[in-house]
């Protein structure tokens, strides 16, 4: 327990150093700030409170939309230090009395490590500008959650713990194998997202940069607003799948970029927010966007079938390659609702996409995508079994026809 408890607090303090270090550089940069230091700390504190999922309040504004970057990079960095406790641990107790560790002393210890020193930093952003809501140092430990997952929560590794295998065990046999191909599949579609945002990055660079400009600061300022705009782009890769999805996403209350039309409305001064599309109707032939969660879904189920064998259970095929899919859709959906939300009040108190439009039309694309090619896959084999069956039959009857012709020559020369 206490290497537990170590490890989960300088986890803590590891990801605290990601907001605190470039919100000092900034204090720095900026000398005619009549701020202390500790402000920019205050400050710093409350962001990182926002990047573990939580809501922060600055007066009477609000904000809830999550980072969705550096969100993932507080639960790598989690993660790293989760799976050095691990192996440590496991080396130390042995494999016999692993299991029971990582349940009574792993886990438990580094959630409550990580959580005390949330509770310190959540005092550093009192009397600051920013604090968070009352239960952020709980909401926090959805960091360390993940981590912990990604550490522990592989059925099919021999160094997981027994009772994760047992869990996964108490399903069908095809779980394990479907769990790793969903997540594979949620990376897919983010980094489907991802692109997207890239590509639009580089269409629009010199409106971007433009927006860049206005701001006039200095390099030091400069730099700070690159990275805080950097870790909105997971954020923006939710949105660029809604977008393929179809229900597409608001920037600003009465506001909608999707495959029918762009609808932008004034928008924040964010330089990133110039690579959104121009105001205006997009041909009916950019409804063919639609069809990218769809070839995910082709691909999650080629996956399916090339890593399991059914041997004609015809059931356990669909059901395993809908899962598969499932667990893809619901990770994408999760991480869509945490960097959805408001970033102000009236026009931005509601930024993102349409969450359950969005989770109801990439269910059906994926999933659908999936099932098609699972059922054109059975359909494949048994029109190949028949054909098969056929030509069976077909030798069986030629072979008993030159029988019949052998017996029929035999007794001709016997006569």
């Amino acid at each position: 327990m206490p290497a537990a408890l170590r490890a989960g607090a300088l986890a803590a303090i590891g990801t605290w150093s990601v907001v605190v270090l470039p919100a000092l550089i900034g204090w720095v940069a900026a000398p005619e700030s009549s701020v202390g230091w500790f402000s920019a700390v205050s400050v710093a504190s409350a962001i990182w409170f926002l990047g573990h999922g939580q809501s922060v309040g600055a007066g009477s504004v609000a904000i809830s939309m999550t980072p969705l970057l550096l969100l993932l990079v507080f639960v790598y960095i989690a993660y790293r230090w989760a799976r050095r406790l691990a192996a440590t641990e496991r080396l130390r107790v042995g494999t016999a009395d692993w299991s029971r560790v990582a349940q009574w002393g792993v886990v438990p210890g580094f959630l409550i490590g990580y959580g005390l020193v949330s509770a310190v930093f959540a005092l550093f952003t009192l009397g600051g500008p920013a604090t968070p809501g009352v239960a952020a140092v709980v909401g926090s430990l959805l960091v360390p959650l993940a981590a912990l997952g990604f550490v522990m929560l592989r059925p099919d590794d021999e160094t997981a713990p027994a009772f994760v295998r047992t869990w996964f065990r108490r399903g069908p046999t095809w779980l394990p194998t479907v769990w790793r191909t969903g997540w594979r599949g949620a990376g897919v579609l983010l980094g489907l997202g991802f692109v997207v945002v890239a590509v639009r990055l580089v269409v629009s660079w010199s409106s971007v940069a433009d927006i860049q400009d206005q701001y006039g600061a200095n390099v030091g300022a400069v730099l700070v607003l690159a990275v805080a705009q950097l870790a909105l782009l997971g954020n923006a890769a939710t949105w660029a799948l809604s977008f393929l999805a179809g229900p597409g996403f608001q920037v600003a209350l009465g506001s909608t970029v999707s495959a029918a039309a762009a609808q932008p409305g004034l928008l924040p001064l964010v330089p990133v927010l110039g690579a959104l599309p121009q105001a205006g109707d997009f041909p009916a032939i950019m409804y063919a966007v639609v069809l990218a969660p769809v070839v995910v879904g082709v691909w999650l189920g080629r996956r399916v079938d090339a890593e399991l064998e059914f041997f004609g259970n015809l059931r356990a095929r669909l059901c395993a390659t809908a899962v598969a899919a499932l667990i893809a859709v619901v990770v994408v959906v999760a991480l869509t609702a945490l960097g959805s939300g408001a970033v102000g009040v009236d026009r931005l108190s509601a930024v993102g996409p349409h969450l359950w439009s969005f989770a109801a039309a990439l269910t059906a694309e994926v999933v659908g995508g999936a099932l098609l090619l699972a059922g054109a896959l059975v359909l494949r084999e048994r029109r190949r079994d028949r054909v098969g069956q056929r030509a069976g039959e077909t030798a069986d009857a030629h072979a008993g026809d030159a029988h019949a012709r052998d017996a029929h020559a035999g007794d001709a020369d016997g006569s």
